[in-house]
């Protein structure tokens, strides 16, 4: 993903206007919480991309593969409760367990259970999956210990972790959903443990996307390598969250200014018109992006009283070559993006 260019004092004025807030994670918000379930759609594997400010992640061509469902309860109510006494929650996805202690400034993995409890890990130093508040730049790392346990067979098992908030910006998702102030959090295990005389390792890269108005990451890619001896292989897991729709009005995400954001014909070959309600007298900023996150033009910068408006662009005489871009609006306050395609 590139950074924007700044060719002027002027256009770096306009940009900074429009930058877009990174979320804060928070305990009351964010965290998992008991009888709070997740849907998702698994889908194949994507490359992450990079990190950074006002990044442009386009994932709109991701393939899906079929629906689940995170299933969350007290950990008091699991056939496993006696196991992980410390757990307060449960986290069942395809009968895989996971057992959480969820506090105020912290998320701590306790351990897992697979289905039939085949296979039992648990933790006696946990692994923090998060802490509050976490927010762009942040980064915390530790270490995990415990046993691994198949059948009758257990091991002594230790790992590392590092957890970091590396890049906030726009996520656009299949069906044209697209979430401006995203922030990505990267977490990086490994850990290792011997069983029947076999060194295993496994090194686990996650990527999550979470929006401010949303508990759950709307977007999870996996990358996980898993080494037996001299002998290593690679597997991927990725889901999306396909049945939200962006809230019109909110008291965490400020958009109900340019809820009514319109844009015609689309494609567009010539003129492209937006009409819009400005609810709060102010300043209307509209920006034309490329998919990498390069600004094209600033189309419009003015004050503008409060009521509906509507704005005409003639791209033929603006020079704008065509291709698919993002049309983003700051209306009094409020961000709203569209994505639009320019074809002549």
């Amino acid at each position: 993903m590139k950074k924007l260019t700044i060719l002027s004092a002027m256009v770096f004025a306009l940009v900074t206007l429009y930058a877009q807030k990174p979320v804060t994670l928070e305990f009351e918000s964010h965290a998992i919480k008991n009888e709070s379930d997740n849907n998702m759609q698994l889908c194949k594997y994507a490359e992450p991309g990079e990190g950074g400010e006002n990044v442009i992640w386009d994932f709109s061509n991701l393939q899906s593969i079929n629906d689940f469902t995170g299933f969350v309860k007290s950990s008091y109510q699991s056939v496993n409760s006696a196991l992980f006494p410390r757990a307060n929650t449960e986290l069942n996805e395809f009968e895989n367990r996971f057992y959480f202690r969820i506090a105020e400034n912290c998320v701590e993995q306790l351990g897992y259970s697979s289905r039939d409890n085949v296979v039992v890990t648990s933790f006696d130093k946990p692994f923090v999956k998060m802490i509050y508040p976490f927010t762009m730049g942040d980064h915390f790392n530790g270490t995990f210990e415990g046993t691994y346990k198949m059948g009758t067979v257990s091991s002594k098992l230790a790992g590392s972790y590092e957890v970091t908030a590396d890049g906030y910006g726009t996520l656009m998702l299949p069906d044209n959903f697209i979430v401006d102030n995203t922030l990505r959090v990267s977490t990086t295990k490994s850990y290792s443990y011997k069983v029947n005389g076999s060194d295993n390792l496994y090194e686990i890269v996650t990527y999550r996307w979470y929006s401010d108005w949303y508990r759950y990451p709307l977007l999870v890619l996996t990358k996980i390598k898993t080494s037996v001896n001299q002998s290593s292989s690679v597997s991927y897991q990725a889901a999306f969250n396909n049945q939200l729709s962006i809230p019109a009005v909110s008291n965490e995400v400020k958009i109900s200014a340019g809820k009514l954001f319109d844009v015609y014909p689309n494609p567009v070959n010539s003129v492209l018109n937006i009409s819009c309600l400005v609810e709060i007298e102010g300043t209307v900023l509209i920006s034309l992006y490329d998919l990498s996150g390069k600004l094209i033009k600033v189309l419009h910068n003015e004050e503008m009283s409060a009521g509906p408006q509507k704005f005409s662009f003639d791209l033929n005489e603006s020079g704008i070559s065509e291709g698919p871009y993002l049309l983003k609006a700051n209306i009094s306050g409020g961000i709203q993006t569209k994505q639009i395609l320019i074809e002549k």
